[in-house]
């Protein structure tokens, strides 16, 4: 084979071509730096395993500009009613009830292929990234200044250097077990199988998301896209293990999933009738981490970081934020700051960040899954009649929308400050014209500081009047703004002050005075 070596170093190589490696590019792309993307794959996936995109991954989405092609392409449901098998309505997540802090809240259901082609066309467009398929990466070197991929492409080995490598190549990464980390967790008592069906007659105009709860099982089903439906069949490990070993086999293999296996769990949560399968795959529940999400200058990201159980489709969007978090440091980084503070910031707030995640899904799992029929069933009454009190309603949207995962721990950020880490909301503002504007499209790419209570400002385009540290300052002032004025102010905890927002948009500090605010900025934004 021929060895071939790039002639330059590159910013940044990521490997893995998922959903996560896809967005991490396109954040890169968005902040202007450019990456080498390495995917061992011809192509993207064509199947639609993680097909929900939650509230705080389309804010997200929208930062960077792919948000609306996504929603246009899927199917949004900011009321959610959930139904059993016969068509009864158990209970509704209302998400317009958070209509106050984000835009058009819901949960998005778009099939994980669509979710990567898009991404990846809006990375094309960028063009800011070589994207490489067919380019399987076989090792990885971390070095003081820079790093080492090897790869192999069209028969021939290849290197590339750059200053930062990334991993989001999956749960079996090839970067964490070349960088000697191990994955922490446990293999869970359960076994899940996700199978693709087409449904072309009456059934298709169903009301969904729809459950069958069994005595030692739960058929749900999602509506994809007319005509195509999603099953999610989960049930004890060990009932599954025992088919398989009747069967002569010691695991149970996708190929091992029968069609009348299939006939049986659309019989139950849809009714009788054809069903022909797209695809399925059978697995197992994993809970697992990497005790560090970086060395030196590699880092993980995704499923390479951490797995979870899939319960409530938190998993990918877990990933794209994580991307979310790394793009803008990696920028900040290669602008001169302090790599060792970023990078380490990076780790510390991802890590906490994913065990809040990891630990609400193990709860919702243990509950809603592993437990016996009637204890499910009472789970549910308790949730319904949770849903029905205000505070406890908000909250459980909230965090299914992940719209409540904060920063605790991070060398940027001092706990003293008050709402350090937390995600900036999202209110409706006026614009100078007296037209309506969300904070976040109001925001450059980069940080920025609001004032609050600053009077005769206005807030929305208008070009900040001047800057501190080199960061803009957008004014929010008092007149026409009652509404978000009490949002923000809540935050701030005062009817006047500042607030730093980090580029992922994440309040770094609020603060009532602003003497001497260059070491509290250059600190949040890892700046020498």
């Amino acid at each position: 084979m021929t060895l071939r070596s790039e002639p330059h170093t590159v910013p940044v190589t990521i490997i893995g071509a998922g959903p996560v490696g896809l967005s991490l590019a396109l954040g890169l792309a968005r902040h202007g730096v450019r990456s080498v993307l390495l995917e061992r794959a011809l192509g993207t996936s064509e199947r639609s395993k993680a097909p929900a995109l939650h509230l705080r991954t389309r804010e997200i989405m929208r930062q960077w500009g792919v948000e609306r092609t996504l929603r246009e392409a899927g199917t949004l449901l900011e009321k959610m009613p959930v139904y059993t098998a016969s068509g009864r309505r158990m209970l509704e997540f209302d998400f317009t009830r958070l209509a106050g802090e984000a835009e058009r809240p819901g949960i998005l259901f778009l099939e994980q292929g669509h979710t990567e082609r898009l991404l990846l066309e809006a990375l094309r467009d960028s063009g800011f990234c070589d994207v490489r398929f067919g380019a399987e990466a076989t090792a990885v070197e971390p070095g003081t200044q820079s790093t080492t991929v090897s790869y192999t492409q069209g028969g021939s080995d290849h290197v590339v250097r750059s200053l930062f490598t990334v991993g989001c190549d999956g749960a079996r990464s090839m970067v964490r077990t070349g960088l000697g980390l191990p994955f922490d967790g446990a293999t869970l008592p359960v076994r899940a199988t996700l199978a693709d069906v087409h449904v072309h007659d009456e059934r298709d105009s169903l009301s969904w998301p729809r459950n069958h709860n069994g005595t030692r099982s739960i058929t749900g089903a999602q509506r994809l896209a007319p005509g195509h439906w999603r099953l999610i069949r989960v049930e004890s490990a060990t009932r599954s293990a025992d088919r398989a070993e009747a069967r002569g086999n010691s695991k149970t293999r996708d190929e091992d999933i029968t069609e009348q296996e299939v006939d049986t769990w659309v019989r139950d949560v849809l009714g009788p009738g054809p069903a022909p399968v797209i695809w399925a795959s059978r697995f197992q529940f994993q809970q697992r981490s990497s005790p560090r999400y970086r060395v030196g200058r590699i880092l993980l990201a995704g499923d390479a970081a951490h797995v979870f159980p899939p319960v409530m489709g938190q998993g990918m969007n877990a990933g794209i934020q994580d991307a979310h978090n790394l793009a803008w440091k990696l920028d900040a980084a290669l602008d001169g700051g302090d790599v060792e503070s970023l990078l380490a910031s990076y780790d510390q707030e991802r890590r906490h960040a994913v065990g809040a995640v990891s630990r609400y899904v193990e709860r919702r799992a243990r509950i809603g899954i592993q437990a016996p029929r009637a204890v499910r069933s009472a789970a549910l009454t308790v949730m319904r009649v949770a849903m029905a009190v205000p505070a406890a309603r908000n909250r459980g949207l909230r965090r299914l929308a992940m719209l409540d995962r904060g920063y605790t721990r991070s060398p940027l950020l001092d706990p003293a400050d008050r709402a350090a880490g937390v995600r900036l909301p999202d209110p409706v503002l006026r614009d100078a014209e007296g037209a309506p504007l969300r904070l976040h499209d109001a925001l450059p790419t980069g940080a920025v500081l609001l004032r609050l209570g600053a009077q005769g400002s206005t807030a929305g385009h208008a070009a900040p009047t001047d800057h501190v540290e080199g960061i803009p300052i957008l004014h929010i002032g008092s007149d026409g703004h009652d509404a978000p004025s009490r949002t923000l102010r809540t935050l701030l905890g005062a009817p006047q002050g500042w607030i730093l927002v980090r580029p992922d948009r994440h309040v770094a500090w609020a603060h009532t005075t602003f003497d001497n605010p260059a070491p509290a900025i250059r600190r949040a934004l890892g700046r020498h």
